[in-house]
C-alpha cells in the first residue's frame, strides 16, 4: 500500500486508463460487462468500508473532545467553588 501513497492522482488516473484499455483489447463485450460490474461492486464495498472507518474515527474524536470538555468544566467548577470560599 505504500506504493499507492507515492503515486500522484494524475499518475493513478493514467494507470487506470491503461489497464482499462488493455482489458478492452483483451476481452469481448460480455466479459467486459461482467468484469466491469465486478469492479463496480468491489469499489462500492470499498467505499462503504472506508466511509464506516471514517465515521468510527470521527466518533472517537468526538468522544475525546467530550471527555476533555467535561474535565475542563470540572476543573473550572472546582476553581469557582474554591474562589467563593
Amino acid at each position: 500500500m505504500n506504493s499507492l501513497n507515492s503515486i500522484s492522482p494524475a499518475g493513478l488516473a493514467v494507470l487506470s486508463a491503461l489497464v482499462g484499455v488493455a482489458f478492452v483489447f483483451a476481452l469481448d463485450n460480455e466479459s467486459l460487462d461482467v468484469l466491469g460490474n465486478v469492479f463496480v461492486g468491489i469499489g462500492g464495498i470499498m467505499l462503504i468500508a472506508s466511509a464506516q472507518g471514517d465515521y468510527l474515527d470521527e466518533i472517537g474524536k468526538i468522544k475525546q473532545q467530550k471527555e476533555l470538555l467535561e474535565k475542563q468544566l470540572e476543573a473550572l467548577s472546582k476553581r469557582r467553588g474554591n474562589a467563593l470560599l
